[in-house]
């Protein structure tokens, strides 16, 4: 009963997203939608996922599309509403998604018996990783070249989005919220949220937990600080920046390059110190990965530029 509640809660959720016509609500649907998905994650006994997609999913991305939605200008609404009131792209749109799940669906039905089992490999080979969680151990060795591919991805993309940020003349918006209670919850929950990013990047290695889930929390972390206006350390000064943004790949990059040194392969952590690599790489990633998704926030228009509020959006 619960499953069939979840489920039908996600199609109505993200047919609400689609269909609503007021920005404001769209967004928190989304957000909606995020921490329903974590919830199916839990259930689905995949407790990784589950983490990354609340923290990032639904925590930080949401926050993203309301800061986006704060400085969305008059005439940009008005094209969003526009293309709203178009039933014909919209059926259209919905067919073709409606089509594509319906292949996804048959493929999933009808995929072969693997001539591997895959888990059963992972079991077998999770002593030499250095690592006791079958996640970590995927992520950090048996595929390293994935997650360091994905890491330079996201670096990519956030360097161009700083670079397009850096080449208009006005500053950054000073995205402050005025709010005697929130600078009171801020007290003791910053604290709390310190500690949580380090438990997970702690416990990554036996448990459910790791760099992107560490990197989720801290990033909020520096989020509700900048928000809060309270001073970040470091944050003026661009080579702190720098260094938060290539520490992860760097280190990726330079442990994963030590059993080269004996004739070894690339990304093959060195024999009898696979724990301590991993968890090295993966402190690196955490400080470099929060500060890769906070640069995405920070990237915002000037105040001038902000034209329409979230409450006018909201009205519209």
């Amino acid at each position: 009963m619960i499953d069939l509640l979840l489920a039908l809660a996600l199609l109505g959720t993200a047919t609400a997203v689609l269909l609503t016509r007021n920005l404001y609500r769209s967004v928190v649907l989304f957000i909606v939608f995020g921490l329903l998905m974590a919830l199916v994650w839990v259930r689905m006994q995949a407790p990784d996922l589950a983490l990354a997609e609340a923290a990032i999913g639904a925590g930080l991305t949401g926050v993203l599309l309301l800061d986006a939605l704060g400085h969305l200008n008059p005439q940009k609404a008005a094209a969003v509403r526009q293309k709203h009131q178009q039933p014909l792209l919209s059926g259209l749109a919905f067919l073709l998604a409606l089509g594509i799940t319906g292949l996804l669906w048959l493929a999933l039905v009808e995929s072969p018996d693997p001539g591997v089992q895959l888990s059963e490999v992972v079991v077998q080979q999770l002593s030499a990783s250095g690592v006791e969680h079958p996640v970590t151990a995927v992520l950090l060795s048996f595929r390293a070249y994935d997650t360091l591919l994905e890491v330079a991805v996201i670096l990519v993309a956030v360097v161009v989005s700083l670079a397009l940020r850096f080449s208009q003349a006005d500053q950054p918006a000073e995205t402050q919220v005025l709010s005697p209670l929130l600078h009171r919850m801020l007290i003791w929950l910053l604290p709390l949220m310190l500690l949580v990013s380090m438990y997970l990047l702690w416990i990554g290695s036996y448990r459910s937990g790791g760099a992107f889930q560490a990197a989720a929390v801290l990033a909020a972390l520096a989020v509700l600080m900048r928000m809060s206006g309270l001073k970040i350390p470091g944050h003026d000064d661009l080579r702190v920046l720098r260094l938060g943004l290539v520490l992860g790949l760097g280190l990726f990059l330079l442990v994963g390059s030590l059993s080269m040194i004996s004739g070894g392969a690339f990304l093959a952590w060195p024999q009898g110190w696979e724990g301590s690599a991993i968890l090295l790489v993966e402190a690196g990633l955490t400080f470099s990965l929060g500060a890769l998704l906070f640069s995405l926030f920070e990237a915002s228009p000037a105040p001038h530029q902000a034209r329409l509020s979230i409450g006018e959006v909201v009205r519209e």
